[in-house]
């Protein structure tokens, strides 16, 4: 796990020091491309309510507030995880070293416990594949120390004119060897649209003890009306409308989630271990009629999960050893989403199965001086991944079935300083993306039984670049690609069944910047650019609108990979924070957005521009006025990616004013 320290040093950039999972190093010393952001750069970056605010600060990144709670922040890093209709695909993500990722590869960042950073991190290019497989990036989040001594509090509250509210409280405290943190969080929505509704309840609680032991205790719940997207007519028409299926069913989801973890250390030998449980019900807006064939899964899906794992490492003089051990085990249901007349409730019984997936990995990486200013580095993943399927439900055919993944990820690294604060950095490697339990349910051929012929997508990646840190200036500039196989695609979508096949091959490729530094009269910039080329190398054939009984529609060679922009900006100008006042100006632009595998539409590409302003009234409270986009822009804020009824866009919001009121107890 990368963890990243900020060393505070008063009138200048902070030093980072860097754990690549084998002892502390700087940053600048590590063969990877890692943007850091920590708890200030997080809380300039919006009100905190979603982490979408701050993630395009960094290169490499594109995320996207869907303005639909019920689906998730889309997320991708180099275009990796830039398929997944919902939640969080082919990326890796952490919580104070804690997985957020399930072993099937299935992901959320809901749960992440924003006011209680004290850094995000994203490790991009080969070494995030030593994380195991779903490494297209690795996404850590880093909460605070508690501080011991009497009970200290902080509370906010944020309100904004299109109907958003958020109350948060933190609390710490206690003795000396084992303090405590609280935190309560409750945001609500009225939506943009009709039927998207949400709240959002959150309780992270952390207790540390020495010598270096901690526990955490993570707790969310959310509900969330869907508002489905809009065609692109709809959106033309009217930004703020809501597909007519979405009112009739009431789409709508519900999330409940508890995860517990432990961490600490002995010695040379490093331990972490969690349980998690998470419960989903979804009502989806599917027409009755399209649920009659008899292997239709029904438009409510009842989702129980349990997840339980841990990871032991030992670490030496520039090496580190260690073993992973996560299992997954759910109970999936579906149901009609009618009784009768009525629409959008739980009917009858059409799905029943118990799914399991389990993932044992050993790793080891490595560093040697080859000189004084020239460093090697090494790393290996070995592991498999075992995945079953139990069928309860067979009066559609036995869709259960076995299968078993092993996964060798290698990587390399050089690191080499070409003067004071300044290093140059390639490495290579590879890495897996296996499918998830969902994208393995059925087979393209409409048979019963598992998909156990859709294999791991492969990817052979590399990095080269350049970083520089000296106190006053920062930047780093890398050139990347990656080239893969096997790509995982939509083959037949028929009767409520979505199956899935391996494809051609893709490649991704492009540069990175990202720079901070001073200008004039105190005032700072923090720049970060990315221009990506995913395109497909090798043509290969699609499922299209449901009904689909085969892929019949071809993606021709040159084609842009869907839902991630070729090119995107995110520009932050900062006034001095010694002064009582502070303000900022931030600057976001992306490219398009290709809906489809297909290139059949895209949403067109945007600027946006945001303004901010803070003022400390004491010591102990401060105010903030803020902005968004201040043109009142028409946007498409994401892409649902081959959507099958064509509803791909998913709208932005307008102009829109918050005000935010912090307050913390005396020190």
């Amino acid at each position: 796990m990368i963890e990243v320290l900020l060393l505070t040093t008063a009138g200048a950039l902070p030093p980072v020091v860097v754990t690549g999972g084998l002892r502390n190093a700087p940053l600048l010393d590590v063969p990877s491309a890692v943007g850091v952001l920590d708890a200030e750069a997080l809380a300039r970056s919006g009100p905190g309510a979603q982490l979408s605010e701050a993630l395009l600060r960094l290169p490499g990144v594109w995320a996207a507030d869907r303005g639909n709670a019920a689906q998730d922040l889309q997320l991708s890093v180099r275009g990796f995880g830039a398929r997944a209709s919902f939640g969080v695909r082919g990326l890796r993500l952490f919580v104070d070293g804690l997985p957020a990722t399930a072993p099937d590869g299935s992901g959320a960042v809901g749960h992440f416990p924003l006011d209680a950073a004290a850094q995000l991190e994203l490790l991009r290019g080969p070494f995030s594949a030593l994380h195991g497989v779903h490494s297209g990036g690795v996404l850590s989040l880093r909460t605070r120390a508690p501080q011991p001594g009497p009970t200290r509090w902080q509370a906010e509250a944020w309100a904004q004119s299109d109907d958003q509210q958020q109350l948060r409280l933190q609390a710490e405290g206690g003795a000396d060897a084992s303090p405590w943190r609280l935190g309560l969080a409750h945001w609500r929505s009225a939506g943009q649209r009709p039927q998207a509704k949400a709240e959002r309840s959150l309780l992270d609680a952390r207790w540390d003890w020495t010598p270096g032991w901690s526990a955490r205790l993570n707790l969310h719940s959310q509900p969330a009306q869907d508002p489905l997207g809009l065609t692109r007519a709809q959106w033309q028409a009217d930004p703020e409308s809501t597909a007519a299926a979405a009112l009739a069913f009431h789409s709508r989801k519900t999330l409940q989630q508890q995860q517990l973890g432990v961490a600490g250390g002995w010695n040379d030998w490093q331990l972490r271990a969690w349980a998690s449980a998470r419960q989903v019900r979804q009502w989806q807006a599917i027409p009755v009629a399209t649920q009659a064939p008899a292997a239709h899964p029904g438009g409510v899906i009842d989702l129980d999960r349990r997840q339980v794992g841990a990871d032991l490492r030992h670490e030496g003089p520039g090496w580190t050893v260690g073993v992973q051990l996560d299992a997954q085990d759910e109970q999936r249901r579906g149901f009609e989403n009618f009784v009768g007349p009525a629409l959008g409730v739980t009917g009858a019984l059409r799905r029943d199965e118990r799914n399991t997936a389990f993932n044992g990995e050993v790793y080891a990486q490595s560093e040697h001086r080859l000189t004084d200013g020239l460093a090697l580095h090494a790393g290996l993943r070995l592991g498999q991944l075992r995945v079953a399927s139990r069928d309860r439900f067979l009066a559609n055919g036995d869709d259960g079935g076995r299968q078993r993944t092993p996964t060798a990820l290698p990587a390399l690294g050089l690191v080499g300083q070409l003067g004071a604060g300044t290093r140059g950095f390639a490495s290579l490697g590879q890495a897996r993306e296996t499918p998830t339990l969902a994208e393995l349910a059925y087979r393209p051929d409409g048979s019963a039984g598992l998909n156990t012929g859709l294999k791991a997508q492969r990817s052979r990646q590399g990095e080269a670049g350049l970083k520089h840190r000296d106190g006053v200036w920062a930047w780093e500039a890398v050139a990347f690609a990656a080239d893969t196989a096997d790509e995982i695609v939509s083959a037949r979508n028929s009767g409520g069944r979505a199956a899935f096949a391996n494809a051609g091959r893709t490649r991704r490729q492009g540069l990175e910047l990202q720079a901070q530094g001073p200008l004039v009269q105190g005032w700072r910039f923090a720049l970060a650019a990315t221009a990506l080329s995913a395109r497909v190398r090798q043509p290969y054939a699609v499922c299209g609108a449901p009904p689909c009984a085969s892929a019949a529609l071809t993606v021709a060679a040159g084609a842009r990979l869907p839902g991630v922009p070729a090119r995107a900006l995110r520009l932050d100008l900062e006034s001095p924070a010694a002064a009582p006042w502070q303000a900022g100006l931030t600057l976001s632009g992306r490219s398009r957005l290709w809906v489809d595998e297909r290139n059949s539409d895209a949403a067109p590409g945007t600027t946006l521009l945001a303004a901010w302003a803070r003022w400390r009234v004491d010591p102990d409270t401060t105010l903030t006025l803020r902005a968004d986009n201040l043109a009142d822009r028409r946007h498409v804020a994401s892409v649902i990616v081959n959507e099958a009824n064509g509803r791909f866009f998913e709208p932005g919001p307008g102009r829109r004013l918050s005000l935010q009121l912090q307050h913390r107890s005396p020190r």
